[in-house]
């Protein structure tokens, strides 16, 4: 069994006493950025090169050589450390390539939207290599910072979750957003098991399959033995919790926009119909800044209870169903709704790279007739809420099932068996 790797990025936040000196680095790495920039604009020519060769090409023509070559373009900047170019120099090649990438496809007629325009900021966050840090322990690290005057080591100190074990940290990038300081690290974890979904399909590893409901029930998982037979129900609850605090926060965009004496004086959309404005124009965006927050909470914690779930049950893979990612494109109502009444997309994404840390596989399965059809006859099913209401058809969100053969349950995991079931027959006895 061959084995692979997982990268996380860890973000901690760094205690400081000079946040001028971290803009002031900043504005130098943009600095420098924007000097490469505009050099790799004079030569679009050289992207044939690679990136390890692009970047000693320029090199070559900006810094003096050891036998006291002159540079044709000197750097405009004195004293800027070797690995603090190098990381503004490769921050330059993978802007341009991307700028020059869009452009590109836009020429192909491949997208039909308008023609990219190169970036009207060139900025990125610093990243640091090996030279720009060092003593990094469980409690501080020693950065390389530009006080205005000269380079100066200062140690800080950091505060965010514990590193996994035996893990390997790679070169941070220092992210600064207002008076936080944040330290975003790469961190490899060897896995050991790296068999790709089809090697495990092959070899009759059982699976999970796992249903995403907006109901108080996130999620609704199944293990599909390797014979096909559904066992082991598990759901997941906190769509109600997540629903209310969601509804207070939305509460505070309303009285903190207009005042509680005064509603008819509201001249700007608030509440759910705020979110067609853009982010950084909304007012009250410290509430809806929370409701992100807030959501990717409730995401991450469906995601995790998801993949212990797929461990105790010994599975090697889960199958999640494949959501559109445009909302106006959803066939169903409940998948129709905004990012905040709908969190299965985050979902799908979390537990794919949760799931590979662990040496699992998820993937994503169409849900042909999974919520319209019976697990057990196939019959289409008719759904309600409670036992005094008329089951229909066209009850979207009903938590309970009939179908004309008399099979009723919960309609979340009728549907996880039926993703399962539709997995298993596409695949597993395909390949039998």
């Amino acid at each position: 069994m061959s084995a692979g790797y997982a990268i996380t990025t860890y973000k901690i936040q760094l205690n400081y006493k000079h946040l001028d000196w971290f803009k002031k680095t900043q504005s130098l790495f943009d600095a420098v950025l924007a000097f490469y920039y505009e050099l790799l604009e004079r030569q679009p020519e050289a992207l044939s090169l690679t990136n390890q060769n692009l970047l000693r090409h320029l090199e070559l023509q900006t810094i003096k050589q050891r036998d006291g070559t002159q540079p044709e373009t000197p750097l405009p900047f004195e004293r800027i450390p070797l690995y603090f170019r190098r990381a503004a120099i490769n921050a330059t090649i993978s802007m341009y390539r991307s700028y020059v990438g869009k452009l590109k496809v836009w020429q192909e007629g491949t997208i039909k939207s308008g023609k990219p325009s190169p970036p009207k900021r060139l900025h990125m966050s610093m990243l640091y290599y090996k030279g720009m840090y060092k003593d990094f322990d469980e409690k501080s690290i020693l950065l390389k910072l530009y006080t205005g005057k000269t380079w100066a080591w200062v140690k800080h100190r950091y505060t965010g979750r514990p590193f996994p074990k035996d893990a390997e940290l790679m070169s941070p990038t220092i992210v600064i957003k207002k008076k936080k300081v944040m330290l975003h690290i790469p961190v490899k974890e060897i896995v050991k098991d790296s068999r790709t979904a089809k090697e495990r399909v092959q070899q009759n590893e059982k699976f999970v399959a796992v249903a995403l409901t907006g109901s108080d029930s996130l999620a609704v998982c199944t293990t599909i033995e390797a014979d096909g037979r559904a066992t082991a129900p598990y759901f997941i609850k906190g769509g109600k919790e997540l629903a209310h605090r969601r509804k207070l926060l939305l509460g505070y965009t309303k009285r903190g926009s207009a005042g509680k004496d005064t509603p008819r004086l509201m001249t700007h959309t608030v509440g759910n119909a705020a979110l067609s404005v853009p982010q950084e124009h909304r007012p009250n965006k410290k509430y809806y800044d929370k409701i992100t927050r807030l959501t990717d909470h409730y995401a991450h914690e469906v995601s995790r209870k998801i993949v212990d779930y797929a461990l105790k049950q010994g599975a090697k893979l889960i199958v999640l169903p494949e959501l559109k990612e445009s909302f106006n494109q959803a066939k169903k109502p409940y998948l129709g709704k905004t990012p905040y009444d709908f969190i299965g997309r985050r979902i799908v994404r979390y537990v794919q790279y949760k799931a590979w840390q662990k040496g699992l596989v998820a993937m994503t399965s169409k849900p042909y007739y999974a919520s319209t059809r019976c697990y057990h006859c196939n019959a289409p099913i008719a759904k309600h809420n409670t036992e005094y209401q008329n089951p229909s058809a066209n009850c979207y969100g009903g938590k309970n099932f009939v179908c004309k053969e008399g099979h009723q349950g919960s309609t979340a995991l009728n549907s996880a068996r039926n993703l399962g079931k539709g997995f298993y027959e596409r695949f597993y006895a395909g390949a039998a």
